[in-house]
């Protein structure tokens, strides 16, 4: 009964992901079909236009996502030692996503050069479609530590019971991982554990991390 919590929060946990990953296929689906369209109705030259727009846009919301998990964990630490750096932070991921909307602005105006009007209206709503997703994909991000999106490759088992048929530490379980030792780094700067009780656990974890590999590959 004890393993009960856990087994629902890493149930909780994987569905996100899911989720997350499931936002993340709308995306890109809406913008595969914006430049399909733009490639069977106007040629290749238009679509190429396009996509350059949307691969620019996607760096900007990378850096953007990258932004808002730094201040995601300046929230949690100490305010007055983190509120320059938060400050700088906002301005930061506002500018981003202001750029992205510049994107977005530019393939209005393309579809309204190509297509009129009509056109211009039609990309502008789906590309307000999209922005909903984002909107959705930060909100997920934060409710799970802004760990990888999961599409269903490797979480084969629908709930975890102790043997995993996914291989043994995927990068998934590693990033977990990785995400539980730097908060315990965290506690031990701040002073809310020891040192040593710090270096324990992480000794601990690695070491049946690497045992746990070294049983399931043999």
């Amino acid at each position: 009964m004890q393993n009960q919590p856990r087994t629902s929060s890493d149930a909780a946990t994987r569905l996100r992901r899911l989720w997350k990953g499931t936002l993340l296929v709308g995306v890109a689906g809406g913008y595969v079909l914006l430049v399909s369209l733009l490639l069977v109705q106007h040629g290749w030259r238009a679509a190429l236009l396009a996509a350059f727009f949307v691969v620019a846009s996607q760096f900007l919301r990378y850096i953007a996502s990258d932004v808002d998990r730094i201040g995601w964990q300046l929230s949690k630490g100490d305010e007055a030692e983190s509120g320059q750096a938060a400050r700088y932070q906002v301005r930061l991921f506002r500018g981003l996503v202001a750029l992205a909307q510049l994107v977005n602005v530019a393939l209005i105006v393309q579809a309204f050069t190509l297509g009129g009007p009509l056109r211009a209206l039609a990309t502008a709503a789906g590309l307000a479609a999209i922005e909903v997703l984002f909107s959705r994909i930060r909100k997920v991000n934060r409710e799970i530590t802004f760990e990888q999106a999961s599409y269903g490759f490797s979480d084969r088992q629908p709930l975890p019971t102790g043997v995993s048929t996914a291989g043994p530490w995927d990068e998934a379980a590693n990033e977990r991982l990785a995400h539980k030792l730097e908060t315990l780094r965290q506690m031990a700067e701040t002073g809310d554990i020891s040192t040593e009780a710090y270096r324990k656990a992480r000794d601990k974890w690695l070491v049946r991390s690497v045992m746990r590999d070294d049983a399931t590959t043999r």
